[in-house]
């Protein structure tokens, strides 16, 4: 049995084309449960029209009784279903026709695969498709980081996604029995598709499919789009206001690995070295120094992992080039 779960939440723009790219599968999913989070938007009525006018008797949509934002509202949705197979999906997204076919047979074909990522392509708004560059060691549309060549089926192990995911949860199949995991031990706090591989990754069930699966769509506001800032101060503040992001995934990134640790045993040394990384890279953000950008050199993960801008913003922060810019900056009115 198949299963797709979806959340919506004021997703009224791109919602038809979503549902039209599940129905048109070439193998049907038997259940198409769908949990909206109160939208004020119409896509909870452009949902159920769309159900009403296909005659789809296993498809459902109902409405939060309060709204428990994304990651609770997946929660809920997993444990709703009842397939062997679990898809999570977007509302925004197109996926590509033989996504599931093709997803469930690799499944069937390797039974200890708990977690399977797809590739993804990126499309704009008008569906139009999104060219951008891989830097090295990274493949799937920048999502995926891996030193070794990328086959058509690659494990992904637990060290890796300590330190970052694979793909979006939209592109991702899971078995009912890393549901039930989940379901035990997730405190709704992590993103659910991260935390989902990480549980996968444990004993060594999560993998990436190197074939794309979703157009997934990049929006104007995502941090994808390019909105340039100009001028070494602007700079500056976009980089700030991205770091305060990152120190916030950090922290959830360290807090998490204890979490797995309690649920599923102690971690091995080579995701604990990972581990480590994380936390030296958080410590340099929260205190950034001299001291701690030298401690956080040290891992490989950092030289492997780190562009040139990369490092030349870390030196910025830790000789304390910033606070002159700024004051430069205010004072020649940038």
């Amino acid at each position: 049995m198949i299963s797709v779960v979806m959340a919506t939440y004021n997703g009224e723009k791109y919602i038809e084309k979503q549902l039209e790219s599940i129905l048109n599968q070439s193998l049907i999913p038997d259940e198409v449960i769908i949990r909206d989070d109160g939208s004020s938007d119409a896509t909870v009525q452009l949902v159920k029209d769309f159900i009403q006018k296909n005659k789809l008797s296993t498809w459902n949509i109902e409405i939060n009784d309060k709204n428990l934002g994304y990651k609770k509202n997946f929660a809920n949705l997993l444990s709703l279903a009842k397939g062997d197979y679990i898809f999570l999906s977007d509302q925004d997204d197109e996926w590509i026709s033989d996504k599931i076919d093709k997803m469930v047979t690799v499944l069937k074909d390797n039974k200890a695969i708990q977690a399977l990522n797809g590739g993804v392509r990126l499309i704009d708004a008008n569906s139009n498709k999104v060219e951008i560059a891989n830097r090295k060691n990274v493949y799937n549309a920048n999502f995926y980081f891996s030193k070794k060549p990328v086959v058509r089926l690659n494990e992904v192990p637990l060290a890796s996604l300590i330190i970052s995911n694979v793909t979006p949860g939209c592109a991702m199949v899971i078995t009912k029995e890393l549901r039930d995991t989940f379901i035990s031990s997730y405190e709704g706090t992590f993103p659910h598709d991260w935390y989902l591989n990480m549980l996968a990754a444990y004993n060594g069930g999560c993998y990436f499919l190197n074939e794309e699966v979703i157009s997934y769509r990049i929006h104007d506001n995502n941090a994808s789009s390019p909105t340039a800032a100009t001028g070494i101060l602007s700079k500056l503040q976009k980089f700030n206001q991205e770091k305060k992001r990152r120190m916030e995934r950090m922290q959830s990134q360290v807090a998490i690995v204890p979490s797995i640790e309690n649920s599923l045993g102690k971690i091995n040394s080579e995701s604990s070295l990972a581990y480590n990384f994380v936390k030296a890279r958080l410590a340099f953000y929260e205190r950034p120094n001299l001291r701690n950008l030298i401690a956080m050199r040290k891992y490989d993960d950092y030289k492997d992992r780190t562009v040139l801008k990369g490092e030349i913003w870390d030196l910025i922060l830790a000789f304390k080039v910033d606070k002159f810019i700024y004051l430069f900056g205010n004072i020649n009115g940038e």
